[in-house]
């Protein structure tokens, strides 16, 4: 059985990833970012070339399932395990990136200072805030993929 991106010349996974990284090719040279640039179009360019290779007919299992071209349903349920085990390791690296960036945070603050009186101050510049802005995404980011798994592992579950 195919799987309903056969339809699409790329899976939608990879429809987003590719046009998403040269989206961001396009804006970071407009931006005369040029290594940010060569980098979001390296990464297109890789990731529409392993796709491409993955909807050969004669492309191996591994190359489908890690190019995100799934074939049928066999292709499906492997890339599930092997994406479980993925979700556990970008918790993991979400909530270290959390802590650093807020030991990070913590060590641009100012320092309380106790005034003659006796209120507390804190001095914020534009690193701070740019710094507290960081610290907020990767809060929200370790957020967003803890519900996502928590409902797929229910879903999972359910399903049996």
């Amino acid at each position: 059985m195919s799987t309903a991106s056969s339809r699409l010349p790329l899976s939608l996974p990879n429809i987003l990833l590719v046009g998403g990284s040269f989206a961001g090719a396009i804006v970071t040279l407009v931006l005369e970012n040029w290594f940010g640039a060569a980098l979001l179009l390296t990464l297109g360019v890789g990731g529409l070339l392993s796709a491409l290779l993955a909807r050969r007919a004669g492309a191996g299992d591994w190359l489908r399932i890690n190019a995100i071209e799934y074939r049928d349903e066999r292709d499906v349920r492997l890339a599930g395990h092997g994406f479980a085990v993925v979700g556990a390791w970008a918790l993991v690296l979400s909530t270290l990136e959390l802590v650093a960036a807020t030991i990070f945070l913590g060590s641009l603050v100012t320092r309380s200072v106790l005034s003659a009186h006796g209120t507390i101050e804190f001095r914020f510049d534009g690193t701070t805030v740019a710094s507290a802005l960081l610290v907020t995404i990767a809060a929200l980011q370790l957020f967003v993929l803890a519900l996502v798994w928590g409902i797929a592992n229910t879903r999972a579950v359910k399903r049996g």
